[in-house]
């Protein structure tokens, strides 16, 4: 009798784990399709200038805001409950050194983004006016492709199902907002996006590789090159304590 409740059970837990799964996963992907619908469904289509007119700049940025925090904390919690066993590649130690150098140049660009001001950028606009320097004549979206080196690095880091949905979706949104920014800016009234616009690159680098543009001595931050490594060791010392993944020591 034992051997035969013993053979009974065993497929029942594996078909229950297996039902689990799928619905963790079937929750995951529905909280990432809301995170893409909701911003590109918004901010890449007329409904923005819509709701802009109708409740305000403010009230539209600061709704949009809890929205893309709301949605974006869902699809944090759905991936970190879901099972990560079914792997589509198997990670490596050279995967993960790999991973962690990409990192570093995320966070360092992520610095320069963020200390640099980007006419791109929310309530920046009047900047496209200013002399271009710094990170913009490497890429006038540094902020977004930090996230794509970000969404990188743990793709490579990682090879189950779950991650390449989750990272997947910060990937694509990232880079479908750079296009979605750029389309929209390019309607711009201001005299000072075409200039904007010729000698500025969306995918690093092209600019100066074709010439539009030219690095000088006094484009490099160093205050921001440091930042963005003192961050990359803060992050990597505390990793395995935030997510479980692997620390940088």
């Amino acid at each position: 009798m034992g051997t035969l409740l013993h053979d009974y059970t065993v497929p029942e837990t594996c078909t229950l784990r297996a039902a689990r799964g799928a619905s963790s996963m079937t929750i995951l992907l529905v909280t990432c399709l809301a995170f893409l619908i909701t911003h590109l469904g918004i901010s890449a289509t007329p409904l923005r200038g819509a709701l802009i007119g109708a409740m305000g700049e403010t009230a539209y940025l600061v709704a949009y805001s809890l929205m893309s925090f709301v949605t974006l904390g869902a699809m944090i919690y759905a991936y970190a409950v879901i099972p990560h066993g079914t792997f589509l590649w198997s990670p490596t130690p050279t995967a993960y050194l790999i991973a962690k150098v990409i990192m570093m140049f995320a966070l360092v660009l992520l610095s320069m983004g963020i200390m640099t001001r980007n006419p791109t950028a929310v309530k920046m606009e009047s900047a496209v006016n200013d002399e271009l320097r710094g990170v913009l004549k490497i890429t006038r979206h540094p902020i977004q492709w930090a996230i794509i080196l970000y969404v990188i690095s743990h793709l490579i880091a990682n090879g189950d199902e779950a991650s390449v949905v989750f990272f997947g979706t910060l990937g694509l949104m990232s880079v479908l907002g750079t296009i979605s920014m750029d389309a929209r800016k390019r309607r711009g009234e201001e005299p000072g996006w075409a200039t904007f616009f010729a000698t500025t690159s969306n995918i690093p680098f092209v600019a100066l590789a074709t010439r539009r543009t030219r690095i000088a001595a006094g484009d490099i931050s160093y205050l921001a090159i440091g930042i963005g490594l003192a961050l990359y060791v803060i992050i990597y010392w505390l990793h395995d304590m935030v997510s479980g993944g692997q620390s940088l020591f």
